[in-house]
C-alpha cells in the first residue's frame, strides 16, 4: 500500500512529515524549533503560504515526495458500536443522511420518520448549493487530524450529521424546530471517528495542516481540509480504524 501519512497524535504527525520529506524525525523536530518557522507560525494562516513551504524546504533541504497520493483522514459521526454499521462504507452527503435515518428508524415514531425523511432532502440540497455544488457531489467530509475530529468544539458537534442537526437546530440551511433527535442519538449511539484512506488533493496543503497542528497549542489549529469527497463512497476496505471518543 506504500506510505500513508496520518495524524493520530503528535508523534504520528512528526513521523509522517519525516517520511513525506524523506528526512529523520530529528530534522522535523529541528525545523519545529527554527526561529523562522516560529515567527511565521504566529499567524497560522501564513502556514498555507508558498513562503512557508519555501522556508521549510530550505531548512530541510528536501521537498515533499511526489509519489505520496493518499493520506489518512478522520470523519466524525456516531454508530451503534458494531463495525457492521459501516459495511456500506462512508457515504456522500445525499446518500449518507438518508442511510443514517434508516439506521435509527426503529427508534422513531411513524410521524417523525415521515417529517425527518422529507425535511433532510431539502436541507442537504441547500447545504450543497451553499458550497456551489449539488447534494450528489458533496461529502463525505473529513478532518486532516484526529484531534480536530475528536476534541475540537466543531469536531464534537459533527458526531451528528449537520443535515440531521438542522431538523431541530436553526441554521442557514434549516429553520429547525421539526424533530429533535439529539437525545435519542446521544442515548443510543456512540461518538466515533472513522479513520480512512483518501486521496490527497494537494500535498503542500496537507503538509501545512500537519505543521500547523504541531506548531499550535494542543493541536488546536486546523487549516483547510485537503480531502474532497465529491459525493463518492469511501469503500469499507479503505476504512482503517474506528476510534471511539468520549
Amino acid at each position: 500500500m506504500g506510505l500513508i501519512p496520518s495524524c493520530d497524535h503528535r508523534e504520528d504527525a512528526i513521523r509522517s512529515l519525516a517520511e513525506i520529506y524523506a528526512v529523520s524525525t530529528e530534522e522535523i523536530g529541528r525545523v519545529l524549533e527554527a526561529s523562522e518557522v516560529l515567527e511565521i507560525a504566529q499567524v497560522y494562516s501564513q502556514m498555507e503560504s508558498q513562503g512557508f513551504h519555501f522556508v521549510v524546504c530550505h531548512l530541510l533541504n528536501a521537498s515533499p515526495r511526489s509519489d505520496i497520493t493518499h493520506a489518512c483522514y478522520y470523519h466524525s459521526t456516531s454508530y451503534d458500536g458494531r463495525p457492521s454499521w459501516f459495511d456500506d462504507g462512508l457515504l456522500g452527503s445525499s446518500q449518507g443522511v438518508g442511510r443514517f435515518l434508516e439506521k435509527i428508524t426503529e427508534w422513531l415514531s411513524l410521524e417523525e420518520q415521515v417529517v425527518a425523511k422529507e425535511a433532510v432532502k431539502g436541507i442537504v440540497k441547500r447545504r450543497s448549493e451553499y458550497e456551489g455544488a449539488t447534494a450528489e457531489t458533496c461529502g463525505p467530509y473529513a478532518w486532516d487530524t484526529f484531534t480536530a475530529a475528536s476534541s475540537s468544539s466543531n469536531g464534537v458537534s459533527y458526531r451528528i450529521p449537520e443535515a440531521i442537526q438542522d431538523l431541530w437546530s436553526s441554521s442557514l440551511c434549516g429553520g429547525g424546530g421539526l424533530v429533535n433527535l439529539r437525545g435519542l442519538i446521544e442515548e443510543k449511539l456512540r461518538p466515533v471517528v472513522v479513520k480512512f484512506k483518501g486521496k490527497v488533493s494537494n500535498i503542500d496543503d496537507y503538509c501545512a495542516t500537519l505543521w500547523a497542528y504541531l506548531l499550535s497549542d494542543d493541536g488546536e489549529c486546523h487549516l483547510t481540509h485537503t480531502f474532497a469527497g465529491d459525493g463518492q463512497t469511501i469503500p469499507k476496505e479503505d476504512i482503517l480504524a474506528l476510534m471511539e471518543v468520549s
